[in-house]
């Protein structure tokens, strides 16, 4: 989306936009993405015999989704004002519960734990509380947007691992699950683009302190995180190396930002460079294939060709 800089005030611009990205990811959400625990993850395809790892990091997963009505309601004391944030983080929270019953679910059916151990590890964690990491609705826009790449990172890695331990059923849901992140992303990721074309210094000053500050939410929330987390990276579902090179990497390519905003927002100069190398390339290449494009087409039609109809005989 184009923002007008000359028809209202920036914050009114800002809203119009959020509301029109709402609007079109909530058409594609009820035209593509409305899924069924029941319906539409093969649950036929079980197996009881998934790794005690596997069945681990679900848990794991899970456990970060408990904390939903912290991630909802504060955030929307946040955002409250913002009628297409407010809306969005409305079926987020719906689209987020949805993941933490069908986790909970896989781990019904496998075998891997009973309805009694769900229910004693859910009240291990009821003395922590989910805080907001950042306190301005930039910040948490930017916040959010790199936390939702690294979730669906995370879901897609798992994915992956369940497919060669021949889990139908969990790779199928978590199919669902990640389509689900990367939507969320893409608001996340249209938000940040409005707020760095009408508040660009701003927001290249908020990504560098986002960014310096950054932690997925487990860190704080899940007892017995640190080993767990390295559990988690000796799987290759994620670790420190694999959020520099998957996420924060391309979340800054992304954003399609120049070279200098890319060095201000704190990335190393090498790596800065061979973002905007990678992007300068590109533009040249779509100005190449745009030439040969208009030098293939005839600036005149094809001169017709003799005519192979009869005279007409004169009567």
């Amino acid at each position: 989306m184009i923002l007008s800089t000359h028809r209202s005030s920036p914050a009114a611009q800002l809203e119009e936009a959020f509301f029109e990205n709402f609007l079109k990811y909530f058409a594609n959400a009820e035209e593509r993405r409305r899924w069924s625990i029941d319906r539409d993850v093969p649950w036929a395809k079980v197996n009881p015999a998934s790794s005690d790892l596997t069945a681990d990091i679900v848990q794991f997963f899970s456990a970060v989704e408990m904390f939903l009505p912290d991630y909802t309601g504060k955030m929307m004391q946040l955002i409250r004002r913002s009628r297409g944030r407010a809306w969005f983080h409305s079926n987020w929270g719906y689209e987020e519960s949805k993941h933490s019953l069908a986790l909970e679910e896989w781990l019904l059916r496998s075998g891997k734990r009973t309805e009694e151990q769900l229910r004693e590890f859910e009240a291990s964690l009821a003395g922590a509380e989910w805080r907001l990491p950042f306190d301005h609705p930039r910040q948490m826009m930017i916040y959010t947007m790199v936390q939702e790449l690294a979730t669906g990172l995370n879901y897609t890695n798992l994915r992956r691992r369940a497919e060669t331990e021949g889990d139908g059923a969990l790779s199928g849901l978590l199919r669902w699950v990640a389509a689900d992140e990367s939507a969320h992303y893409n608001f996340f990721r249209k938000g940040v683009k409005a707020y760095l074309q009408l508040e660009p210094e701003e927001t290249i000053a908020d990504l560098k302190f986002v960014f310096d500050h950054f932690s997925m939410p487990a860190r704080a929330l899940i007892p017995g995180w640190e080993e767990r987390s390295r559990q988690i990276d000796a799987a290759g579902i994620y670790g420190p190396r694999m959020y520099f090179q998957k996420v924060r990497l391309p979340v800054l390519e992304d954003l399609g930002i120049s070279r200098g905003q890319l060095k201000a927002a704190g990335l190393p100069s090498h790596e800065a460079d061979a973002i905007a190398d990678r992007a300068e390339q590109r533009a040249a290449d779509q100005k190449i294939a745009v030439l040969h494009r208009t030098r293939s087409i005839s600036p005149f039609p094809e001169p017709l060709g003799p005519s192979c109809r009869k005279p007409v005989s004169k009567l």
